[in-house]
Protein backbone atom coordinates (compact mmCIF):
# COMPACT_ATOMS: atom_id res chain seq x y z
CA UNK A 1 0.00 0.00 0.00
CA UNK A 2 1.57 3.74 -1.07
CA UNK A 3 2.23 6.32 1.09
CA UNK A 4 -0.98 8.74 -0.19
CA UNK A 5 -3.34 5.53 0.46
CA UNK A 6 -2.25 4.75 3.96
CA UNK A 7 -3.15 8.45 4.82
CA UNK A 8 -6.22 8.17 2.73
CA UNK A 9 -7.36 5.23 5.16
CA UNK A 10 -6.04 6.85 8.12
CA UNK A 11 -7.85 10.09 7.93
CA UNK A 12 -11.17 8.23 6.75
CA UNK A 13 -10.63 6.11 10.39
CA UNK A 14 -10.30 9.57 12.34
CA UNK A 15 -13.14 10.70 10.77
CA UNK A 16 -15.30 7.84 11.70
CA UNK A 17 -14.06 8.27 15.28
CA UNK A 18 -14.41 11.91 15.66
CA UNK A 19 -18.04 11.05 14.10
CA UNK A 20 -18.53 8.41 17.00
CA UNK A 21 -17.52 10.84 19.71
CA UNK A 22 -19.41 13.96 18.66
CA UNK A 23 -22.51 11.39 18.60
CA UNK A 24 -22.29 10.26 21.89
CA UNK A 25 -21.80 13.78 23.70
CA UNK A 26 -24.94 15.17 21.66
CA UNK A 27 -26.69 12.33 23.13
CA UNK A 28 -25.70 12.49 26.68
CA UNK A 29 -25.65 16.09 26.76
CA UNK A 30 -28.69 16.49 25.30
CA UNK A 31 -31.23 18.36 26.47
CA UNK A 32 -34.92 17.04 27.61
CA UNK A 33 -37.87 17.44 26.09
CA UNK A 34 -39.71 20.67 26.24
CA UNK A 35 -42.80 20.79 28.97
CA UNK A 36 -46.09 19.87 27.92
CA UNK A 37 -48.36 23.42 28.39
CA UNK A 38 -51.20 22.64 30.42
CA UNK A 39 -54.33 21.51 28.57
CA UNK A 40 -56.53 23.97 26.48
CA UNK A 41 -59.80 23.64 24.87
CA UNK A 42 -59.65 23.36 21.00
CA UNK A 43 -62.25 25.01 19.16
CA UNK A 44 -63.07 24.78 15.65
CA UNK A 45 -65.98 27.16 14.46
CA UNK A 46 -67.23 26.56 10.83
CA UNK A 47 -68.96 29.20 9.36
CA UNK A 48 -71.85 28.96 6.73
CA UNK A 49 -72.81 30.00 3.44
CA UNK A 50 -72.10 33.05 2.69
CA UNK A 51 -70.59 33.86 6.14
CA UNK A 52 -66.66 34.55 5.37
CA UNK A 53 -65.49 37.19 7.94
CA UNK A 54 -64.69 40.29 6.38
CA UNK A 55 -61.32 42.00 6.30
CA UNK A 56 -62.55 44.22 8.93
CA UNK A 57 -63.70 41.54 10.94
CA UNK A 58 -60.42 39.37 10.75
CA UNK A 59 -58.05 42.86 11.30
CA UNK A 60 -60.10 43.28 14.53
CA UNK A 61 -61.24 46.75 13.73
CA UNK A 62 -64.93 45.45 12.78
CA UNK A 63 -67.35 47.05 15.90
CA UNK A 64 -70.07 44.01 17.37
CA UNK A 65 -72.83 42.69 15.03
CA UNK A 66 -71.02 44.41 12.13
CA UNK A 67 -68.97 42.02 9.55
CA UNK A 68 -70.30 38.91 8.01
CA UNK A 69 -69.81 36.16 9.99
CA UNK A 70 -71.74 35.58 13.33
CA UNK A 71 -69.02 32.87 14.50
CA UNK A 72 -66.00 34.27 13.48
CA UNK A 73 -67.58 37.14 16.39
CA UNK A 74 -67.96 34.34 18.18
CA UNK A 75 -64.31 32.97 18.10
CA UNK A 76 -63.33 36.90 19.29
CA UNK A 77 -65.58 36.41 22.71
CA UNK A 78 -63.44 32.97 23.38
CA UNK A 79 -60.16 34.63 23.95
CA UNK A 80 -59.01 32.87 26.62
CA UNK A 81 -55.89 31.82 28.11
CA UNK A 82 -57.25 27.59 28.18
CA UNK A 83 -59.26 28.42 24.65
CA UNK A 84 -57.65 27.78 21.14
CA UNK A 85 -59.71 28.60 18.26
CA UNK A 86 -59.35 28.00 14.61
CA UNK A 87 -61.88 29.38 12.25
CA UNK A 88 -63.07 27.94 8.63
CA UNK A 89 -65.06 28.33 6.32
CA UNK A 90 -67.65 25.60 5.21
CA UNK A 91 -65.79 24.48 2.37
CA UNK A 92 -62.29 24.01 4.71
CA UNK A 93 -61.05 27.30 3.25
CA UNK A 94 -59.67 29.74 5.93
CA UNK A 95 -61.05 33.44 7.06
CA UNK A 96 -61.10 35.69 3.94
CA UNK A 97 -60.35 32.61 1.42
CA UNK A 98 -63.90 31.20 0.85
CA UNK A 99 -64.06 32.16 -3.05
CA UNK A 100 -60.86 29.28 -3.74
CA UNK A 101 -61.34 27.82 -6.79
CA UNK A 102 -60.29 24.41 -5.81
CA UNK A 103 -61.86 24.23 -1.54
CA UNK A 104 -60.16 21.64 0.53
CA UNK A 105 -63.23 20.75 2.38
CA UNK A 106 -62.91 18.64 5.43
CA UNK A 107 -59.16 17.75 4.86
CA UNK A 108 -57.47 20.76 7.19
CA UNK A 109 -60.27 20.75 9.49
CA UNK A 110 -59.55 17.19 10.69
CA UNK A 111 -56.32 17.65 10.02
CA UNK A 112 -56.05 20.59 13.07
CA UNK A 113 -57.68 18.43 14.98
CA UNK A 114 -55.65 15.51 14.62
CA UNK A 115 -52.01 17.57 14.78
CA UNK A 116 -53.45 19.11 17.97
CA UNK A 117 -54.08 15.80 19.81
CA UNK A 118 -50.70 14.56 18.36
CA UNK A 119 -49.20 17.02 20.43
CA UNK A 120 -51.12 17.46 23.00
CA UNK A 121 -53.20 14.64 23.85
CA UNK A 122 -54.64 16.15 27.21
CA UNK A 123 -56.55 18.92 25.27
CA UNK A 124 -60.41 18.80 24.75
CA UNK A 125 -62.09 19.13 21.27
CA UNK A 126 -65.39 20.90 20.58
CA UNK A 127 -66.46 21.68 16.97
CA UNK A 128 -69.19 24.60 16.41
CA UNK A 129 -71.33 24.77 13.00
CA UNK A 130 -73.45 27.46 11.48
CA UNK A 131 -75.71 26.58 8.27
CA UNK A 132 -74.03 24.91 5.95
CA UNK A 133 -71.22 25.20 8.10
CA UNK A 134 -73.10 22.42 10.66
CA UNK A 135 -73.10 20.02 7.69
CA UNK A 136 -69.74 20.06 7.42
CA UNK A 137 -69.31 19.72 10.92
CA UNK A 138 -71.08 16.31 10.60
CA UNK A 139 -68.92 15.73 7.91
CA UNK A 140 -65.32 16.13 9.61
CA UNK A 141 -67.13 14.00 12.67
CA UNK A 142 -67.71 11.21 10.22
CA UNK A 143 -64.13 11.82 8.66
CA UNK A 144 -62.53 11.40 12.29
CA UNK A 145 -64.68 8.14 12.90
CA UNK A 146 -64.34 6.18 9.59
CA UNK A 147 -60.77 6.01 10.18
CA UNK A 148 -58.42 3.43 11.41
CA UNK A 149 -57.87 5.60 14.25
CA UNK A 150 -60.93 7.10 15.23
CA UNK A 151 -60.89 10.44 17.45
CA UNK A 152 -63.36 11.37 20.22
CA UNK A 153 -64.98 14.84 19.76
CA UNK A 154 -65.81 16.20 23.45
CA UNK A 155 -68.97 18.39 21.63
CA UNK A 156 -70.02 19.44 18.99
CA UNK A 157 -72.94 22.22 18.61
CA UNK A 158 -75.03 22.95 15.74
CA UNK A 159 -76.49 26.50 14.80
CA UNK A 160 -79.35 25.70 12.55
CA UNK A 161 -77.51 23.63 10.65
CA UNK A 162 -78.74 22.78 6.90
CA UNK A 163 -78.01 20.09 4.39
CA UNK A 164 -79.87 21.94 1.67
CA UNK A 165 -78.21 21.34 -2.09
CA UNK A 166 -75.76 19.15 0.04
CA UNK A 167 -76.44 16.08 0.77
CA UNK A 168 -79.16 14.62 3.16
CA UNK A 169 -80.21 15.55 6.75
CA UNK A 170 -78.30 13.42 9.67
CA UNK A 171 -80.40 10.36 10.97
CA UNK A 172 -78.16 10.47 14.05
CA UNK A 173 -74.62 11.12 15.19
CA UNK A 174 -71.67 8.75 15.00
CA UNK A 175 -70.18 7.29 18.03
CA UNK A 176 -67.26 9.49 18.47
CA UNK A 177 -69.38 12.85 19.47
CA UNK A 178 -69.29 12.93 23.58
CA UNK A 179 -72.03 15.31 23.34
CA UNK A 180 -73.90 17.38 21.33
CA UNK A 181 -76.05 20.43 21.11
CA UNK A 182 -78.46 21.67 18.69
CA UNK A 183 -79.83 25.27 18.27
CA UNK A 184 -82.33 24.95 15.41
CA UNK A 185 -84.94 27.37 14.21
CA UNK A 186 -88.56 26.15 11.89
CA UNK A 187 -87.24 26.64 8.48
CA UNK A 188 -87.95 24.04 6.37
CA UNK A 189 -84.47 23.82 4.56
CA UNK A 190 -82.69 23.56 8.43
CA UNK A 191 -82.55 20.08 10.10
CA UNK A 192 -84.40 20.79 12.83
CA UNK A 193 -84.79 18.35 15.67
CA UNK A 194 -81.69 15.85 15.65
CA UNK A 195 -83.00 12.37 16.63
CA UNK A 196 -80.45 9.76 17.83
CA UNK A 197 -80.27 5.96 19.12
CA UNK A 198 -77.98 7.93 22.08
CA UNK A 199 -80.41 10.34 22.95
CA UNK A 200 -78.81 11.52 26.02
CA UNK A 201 -75.93 13.19 23.71
CA UNK A 202 -78.13 15.50 22.09
CA UNK A 203 -79.70 18.75 23.65
CA UNK A 204 -82.13 19.97 20.97
CA UNK A 205 -82.96 23.65 21.46
CA UNK A 206 -85.64 24.71 19.12
CA UNK A 207 -85.47 28.33 19.21
CA UNK A 208 -89.22 28.52 17.98
CA UNK A 209 -90.33 27.21 21.01
CA UNK A 210 -91.39 29.81 23.86
CA UNK A 211 -89.96 27.25 26.26
CA UNK A 212 -86.57 28.31 25.24
CA UNK A 213 -86.39 31.83 26.15
CA UNK A 214 -84.99 32.63 22.13
CA UNK A 215 -89.06 33.86 20.76
CA UNK A 216 -89.78 37.45 21.77
CA UNK A 217 -92.22 39.92 20.59
CA UNK A 218 -90.77 41.76 17.56
CA UNK A 219 -87.29 39.56 17.37
CA UNK A 220 -86.29 37.03 14.82
CA UNK A 221 -89.40 35.11 14.01
CA UNK A 222 -87.88 31.23 14.63
CA UNK A 223 -90.88 29.75 14.60
CA UNK A 224 -91.51 30.47 10.87
CA UNK A 225 -91.13 27.53 8.39
CA UNK A 226 -89.88 30.06 5.77
CA UNK A 227 -88.11 32.88 6.83
CA UNK A 228 -84.22 33.30 5.50
CA UNK A 229 -83.60 36.49 7.57
CA UNK A 230 -84.54 34.51 11.01
CA UNK A 231 -81.94 32.20 9.89
CA UNK A 232 -79.59 34.57 9.74
CA UNK A 233 -80.36 35.97 12.84
CA UNK A 234 -79.50 32.83 14.86
CA UNK A 235 -75.82 33.62 13.32
CA UNK A 236 -75.48 36.39 15.26
CA UNK A 237 -77.69 36.22 18.23
CA UNK A 238 -76.25 37.43 21.53
CA UNK A 239 -78.03 35.31 23.93
CA UNK A 240 -77.19 32.14 21.87
CA UNK A 241 -73.49 33.02 21.39
CA UNK A 242 -73.40 33.53 25.59
CA UNK A 243 -75.18 29.87 25.26
CA UNK A 244 -72.68 28.22 23.49
CA UNK A 245 -69.46 30.05 25.50
CA UNK A 246 -70.52 29.23 28.45
CA UNK A 247 -71.17 25.70 27.57
CA UNK A 248 -67.06 25.48 25.97
CA UNK A 249 -66.04 27.41 28.80
CA UNK A 250 -67.44 24.64 31.21
CA UNK A 251 -65.72 22.32 28.68
CA UNK A 252 -62.47 23.92 28.84
CA UNK A 253 -59.53 22.35 31.15
CA UNK A 254 -59.28 24.24 34.29
CA UNK A 255 -55.71 25.28 36.03
CA UNK A 256 -54.22 21.41 35.25
CA UNK A 257 -50.51 21.82 35.15
CA UNK A 258 -48.30 20.18 32.28
CA UNK A 259 -46.48 16.82 32.96
CA UNK A 260 -43.45 16.70 30.87
CA UNK A 261 -42.61 13.37 33.20
CA UNK A 262 -45.20 11.06 32.01
CA UNK A 263 -45.36 8.66 28.29
CA UNK A 264 -47.21 10.54 25.61
CA UNK A 265 -50.62 8.70 25.02
CA UNK A 266 -51.63 7.25 21.78
CA UNK A 267 -53.59 9.83 19.83
CA UNK A 268 -56.23 7.66 19.37
CA UNK A 269 -59.43 8.73 21.32
CA UNK A 270 -61.82 5.57 21.50
CA UNK A 271 -65.70 6.37 20.78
Amino acid sequence: MGHRSSCTLLMGVLCCLLACVAGSNAHAQGTAPAPRRAPQLLVVLIGGMDSDPTAAQIAGTAKRSEGNSGLYQLQQDLQEPNVRCEYFNWNGTRAGQIRDPHPPRTEPIASVIRASLREQPRDRVAIVGNSWGGHTALETVCRLHDCATPLQLDLVVFLDPSSTGRGKRPKGLPANVGSAVNFHTRNAFVWGTIKDDLSDRILNLDLGHPDTGYLSKGGPAYDSPFNFPAHVAAEWDPRIHANIRNRLLDLAPKSIAPDASQPTPSTARTP
